[in-house]
């Protein structure tokens, strides 16, 4: 976050004057012993109007909060005020008022106590202040009515350009359920529709569009697969699939000023008894230059999960987390890093693999960070689509440099699917009908295949109408129609049986293997001078037969 100099300068202008005065215009020891005082004070101030202007919460621009079908509002214990159906109401367009609501239930917070259904398409349309990122936050629970079960209800949800949920229920569960997006919203006109199916409903309970920080998101990362950079994440946007505070508590929205949960890590450990947690106070976690605390609260870097005795002398193993995936789509995985277990510079070395390939070598903390112990840092890694078969995989491990401490740290990690090529977070459809080509990543290697495709298919034809041409002008008083095509060793047998002849004719040219003292050979040899001799000609064309003519002798006259 960049620090707002205006006011700092005005406070320090004060503090130098105030501090000025204080000192003595006599005495010169005591004027020199004033003027260290004040540079100490001044350092002082200084530090502290740095923290206040880099911890200043974020207020956001846009901040629609609805707690659809409640007849009061709501106030969370972070704060935040949600309005209600009355309050509301311009943002809605539906045919149908039904509401419902209960007493209460087992949910964290009094927005769950309410709902909204459709039984036809309605849209909830927000006019943005500003372009940009925005976090689209849908809650959703089950109420009991005498209407609908709404733990069957199934339904779409899509904005203007995104798919969010595409045939989704609550798949009889009764459990209150929390999609998170990340959108980046160029249109001020913003509306979020919802679609049941047939003989269906649509339920919401709570909504939220909320601006979020243009630095949230940078543009580049590291891609896994091939090994590089990717460029181009400002153009995509964002499903919240996991975000955990490793190590630590949980994190809810009352400690996170930009509204976010982080969960602890323990129930994706594969092995607990490798991992040992480890913390230290909030205070200590200090944030570099360039790196906005809104990445991150400070909660979440005092916080991490190290390698369990990693001091004996050849630790041979890595911490792991494993996570459930959809195999159609790619991944942002945000890693973040606070060495808070080193007790010297340069001491820690180690790697972080994801799916079982490199994904960070021998990473040095204290050197990334300019010579710092316990500052936050991340790292953005891209997965694509072709890696999902077994969903998630996230390990560190000990470096194999032969120096530092043989240990390994993660402190918070987020997992985030990234839109396809149709702008869609589930399913293969865009909000136009057109169908995805392939995930992050895998668009490239699809078009690669039918370009060949289309290529071999062309060559194919190509090669029969050369063919046709180059027929011998006697072949329709040949033995069959197909005899020309066929290669000069294909046998009686082989025209009787057309599987036979299709595994001789395996390649479009047919070169026969080198001659041997029973089988002569007979491959054509190119001299200028024979270059038009019908009957070389005829040779030659005869053992270029292919397997697409050899699938014709099944037609030759028997």
């Amino acid at each position: 976050m960049e620090i707002e100099k205006r006011p700092r300068k005005n406070l320090s202008e004060r503090t130098k004057l105030f501090l000025s005065s204080l000192l003595p215009s006599s005495h010169s020891s005591s004027s020199s012993s004033m003027a260290i005082l004040l540079v100490l004070l001044y350092t002082l101030f200084s530090a502290s109007t740095i923290a206040y202007s880099a911890f200043a919460p974020f207020v956001p621009p846009d901040n629609f909060l609805i707690d659809c079908g409640a007849d009061k509002s709501s106030i969370l214990s972070d704060g935040r005020t949600f309005k209600t159906e009355d309050q509301s109401k311009q943002f809605l367009q539906a045919k149908e008022e039904i509401k419902v609501s209960v007493e209460k239930g087992d949910v964290p917070s009094s927005i769950y106590l309410s709902a909204r259904i459709f039984v036809t398409d309605a849209t909830y349309s927000f006019h943005l202040t500003k372009a940009g990122w925005h976090w689209v936050r849908l809650h959703f629970y089950p109420l009991k009515n005498d209407q609908f079960d709404l733990s069957k209800a199934t339904f779409s949800v899509n904005t203007n350009k995104y798919v969010l949920l595409h045939s989704f229920n609550m798949d009889n569960s009764t459990n209150y359920v929390l999609k998170e997006y990340l959108l980046n919203v160029t249109d001020p006109q913003f509306s979020i529709k919802f679609m049941p199916m047939k003989n269906s409903a649509a339920f919401i309970n709570a909504i939220e569009v909320v601006s979020a920080p243009d630095d949230l998101i940078t543009d580049d990362a590291n891609n896994l697969t091939p090994v590089g950079k990717f460029s181009g994440l400002s153009t995509l946007s964002y499903q919240t699939m996991y975000r955990l505070n490793v190590g630590g508590p949980l994190v809810n929205s009352a400690n996170d000023t930009l509204g976010r949960t982080w969960t602890p890590d323990g129930s994706y450990l594969k092995s607990k008894a490798l991992a040992k947690s480890v913390t230290v106070a909030t205070t200590v976690v200090k944030y570099p230059d360039g790196l906005t605390p809104l990445i991150a609260p400070q909660s979440v870097y005092a916080s991490a999960v190290e390698m369990a005795e990693s001091h004996v002398n050849n630790p041979n193993f890595n911490v792991t987390w494993n996570f459930e995936a959809d195999p159609a789509f790619g991944y942002l995985i945000r890693l973040h890093f606070c060495d808070i277990v080193s007790k010297a510079l340069n001491d820690l070395y180690f790697n972080v693999y994801i799916n079982g390939k490199m994904a960070i070598a021998d990473l040095d903390l204290s050197h990334e960070l300019e010579n710092q112990l316990a500052a936050a840092y991340y790292k953005d890694i891209v997965v694509n689509a072709s890696l999902m078969s077994n969903g998630i995989s996230v390990q560190i491990g000990p470096s194999k440099l032969d120096s530092g401490d043989l240990n390994a740290i993660l402190n918070g990690l987020e997992i985030l699917k990234i839109s396809n090529s149709v702008n869609s977070l589930d399913g293969e459809f865009g909000v136009d009908g057109s169908k995805a080509v392939g995930g992050i990543g895998t668009r490239k290697t699809v078009a690669v295949v039918g370009f060949a495709m289309m290529f071999g298919a062309f060559a194919g034809l190509g090669a029969m109408v050369f063919k046709w041409h180059k027929r011998p002008q006697d072949w329709q008083k040949r033995n069959s129609f197909s005899s020309w095509l066929l290669p000069l060793h294909a046998g009686k047998d082989d025209q009787d049986e057309g599987n036979s002849i299709a595994t001789v004719a395996a390649s479009p040219v047919i070169v026969p293997a080198t001659p041997t003292a029973s089988t002569p050979d007979t491959r054509p040899v190119s001299h200028p001078e024979e270059t038009n001799s019908p009957a070389k000609s005829q040779a030659a064309d005869e053992h270029s037969g292919t397997a697409m003519f050899a699938q014709f002798t099944n037609l030759s006259g028997r």
